[in-house]
């Protein structure tokens, strides 16, 4: 594109995603060796080139070691230098340590100006100016960028606070990403249906997010967690087959007809509405509306407090289950809902820790703060199970980001609070799903098919649910059923979270449907260290050695670990199968 003048003398403007990179200590490899140093960087530009193409990246500029590419989107650009980064370092792996070569990533958002095919402007020259503050083998993003990327890819940043460029007027703040601590339930991997529904069952709903009608940020995570609460109660009835809050939330943004969602989540109602809320009073709007015919079955106001939120929760199931399922107990709305919290301002900050808790695996802030404000809320109302079990549930993810805060007998406190939380509420399908996990890891497999059956029978249209009971079946050793639970899974989440693809993946290795697992792998967003691994496992088993020793590196360089420490949190209860995956994985190198 050649620069477009216009009358007034300005030049054409765009916004575009510039990465910028370059090679750490270029001057000091040339000085050791220039032929070998020159071979392996030509070598390297194949490689970057190619993944820059991969990410519909386009290289506007290029001189000796470093290239400067632009983006139309944040998210591939990030991802983009991710992989490159990640390619890399498992070159590196094979290579003596003057050989090695390390590159820096910067990546930034902005308005540009066009001139022959090139770029200019700040936008530009902080990319390169991010670059340089990135580490050896590191990315570094601004703030703009990580803003837009944020719970779209499944990376970890740690916030850097405001730096002082060379030659940029104002502090950039800035985000390096680093190794991914875990996606937590409510990532969202993509932005389209990944599975096609053919017919709609005859009780599927979607539950919209309710929206704020104001800009105040605590009626913000009040709309998400109360939408959430609904779709959690609405879970439990096993006539009604309710889509996932991570497939019927990524509409908040969309302009789509009831019938284009009806038709893309396979559902045959929606229910949405607004939330007004003023102090303690508030007013919630919710309308539920026919897919097919796009009109309005019922809508009501309810002008209430904090205090009578559950009741009107009571009153919107009611409706809804009498509404499409065509009769509804009253006693068994009350029997099958939550233990409700005695302090209703342990409520508000359980839906607060929750606003954290699905971006923990984001940043170590996020995690520290679910944390906190579950366990605030545990003290406020020491019998409201959710709290409880929402504590351990973080408590877990904090460890992760930071083991050094808190206490040794993490694990041990972790069991203590989901006890707790089932000896409040026996029914609570979160809880036993967290005690599942917390079986496994210890090993008592009985109750790790108890506590994970026992949720998937309170809460059956819950897709988390059932990709954490697939997950606990593979290590049970029954693949096909967990493959089966998997499939359940993506109709109840038609947008198919990685989790779903990393457990379809592991259960074709299991199965030794090698192709099938590769395709499954393939299909993740980004990769994981358990994919990474498995995916390593299956090309060995196809006999193609290269490419197995290749995402050997990659996972050993993504994940810290080695394949004995891998193989260990690997919690089979047949040890042989721990046994021949050892053996598989030794016998790449």
């Amino acid at each position: 594109m050649a620069s477009l003048l216009f009358l007034d003398g300005s030049m054409e403007r765009k916004l575009s995603t510039i990465l910028a990179l370059d090679v750490v200590g270029f001057s000091a490899l040339m000085a050791n060796d220039e032929d070998i140093t020159l071979a392996n960087l030509r070598q390297r530009r194949e490689l970057i080139d190619g993944i820059i193409h991969e990410y519909d990246g386009r290289i506007f500029g290029s001189a000796g070691d470093s290239i400067i590419a632009e983006f139309s989107s944040p998210v591939k650009a990030t991802e983009c230098g991710v992989k490159i980064q990640t390619k890399m370092q498992a070159i590196n792996d094979n290579l003596p340590e003057n050989q090695k070569m390390r590159f820096r990533v910067g990546v930034n958002i902005g308005d540009v100006m066009i001139s022959d095919n090139n770029l200019y402007g700040d936008a530009v020259n902080v990319a390169a100016r991010l670059e340089a503050q990135a580490d050896p083998e590191g990315v570094c993003v601004s703030k703009a960028v990580f803003d837009m990327v944020n719970q779209k890819i499944k990376m970890s940043f740690e916030p850097k606070g405001a730096l002082e460029l060379k030659n940029i007027d104002t502090p950039i703040e800035a985000f390096f990403v680093i190794p991914f601590k875990g996606g937590g339930r409510f990532f969202q991997s993509s932005q389209e249906p990944q599975l096609k529904v053919e017919k709609a069952d005859a009780g599927s709903l979607a539950v919209m997010m309710f929206k704020s009608l104001s800009n105040d940020e605590e009626q913000g995570y009040f709309c998400e967690g109360f939408s959430e609460d609904l779709i959690s109660a609405l879970s439990r009835f096993k006539k009604l087959l309710v889509v996932s809050a991570s497939a019927s939330f990524v509409y908040r943004d969309k302009t789509k007809t009831p019938k284009e969602i009806g038709r893309e989540l396979g559902v045959r109602y929606i229910l949405e509405g607004s939330v007004r809320k003023l102090g303690a009073k508030m007013r919630i709007t919710a309308s539920l509306i026919s897919c097919e015919r796009e009109n309005t079955i019922w809508s009501n106001n309810f002008d209430t407090s904090i205090d009578e939120i559950f009741d009107v929760q009571d009153e919107m199931i009611e409706t809804i289950i009498s509404t499409i399922v065509g009769r509804v107990e009253a006693d068994e709305i009350q029997q099958i809902s939550n233990a409700r919290p005695e302090n209703l301002a342990a409520y508000e900050l359980v839906l607060q820790g929750l606003e954290f808790h699905r971006r923990s695996g984001i940043t170590k802030d996020n995690a520290t703060k679910a944390f906190n404000l579950f366990d605030q809320a545990c003290e406020l109302d020491p019998n409201y199970a959710r709290a409880h079990a929402w504590r351990a549930c973080s408590l877990s993810n904090y460890q992760t980001w930071a083991p050094e805060e808190v206490s040794e007998d993490w694990f041990a406190d972790c069991n203590s609070s989901v006890t707790r939380a089932l000896e409040i509420d026996s029914n609570d399908p979160e809880a036993h799903r967290i005690m599942g996990a917390i079986k496994l890891r210890s090993k008592d497999y009985q109750s790790v098919r108890y506590h994970h059956e026992k949720a998937r029978s309170l809460c059956p249209s819950d897709p988390y649910i059932s990709a954490k009971y697939a997950t606990a079946l593979i290590f049970l050793g029954e693949p096909e059923a967990a493959l089966k639970e998997i499939e359940r899974a993506m109709r109840l989440d038609p947008f198919c979270p990685d989790i779903l693809f990393e457990d379809e993946g592991i259960i074709h290795f299991c199965l030794e449907n090698f192709k099938d697992a590769v395709e499954s792998f393939k299909k993740l967003k980004a990769p994981t260290i358990n994919s990474l691994f498995y995916l390593s496992a299956t090309f060995q088993k196809l006999e193609r050695m290269e490419d197995a020793a290749s995402t050997l590196s990659q996972a050993i360089a993504h994940s810290g670990i080695n394949v004995e420490q891998f193989v260990e949190t690997q919690h089979y209860e047949d040890q042989e199968k721990s046994k021949n995956l050892r053996n598989v994985l030794n016998a790449i190198n």
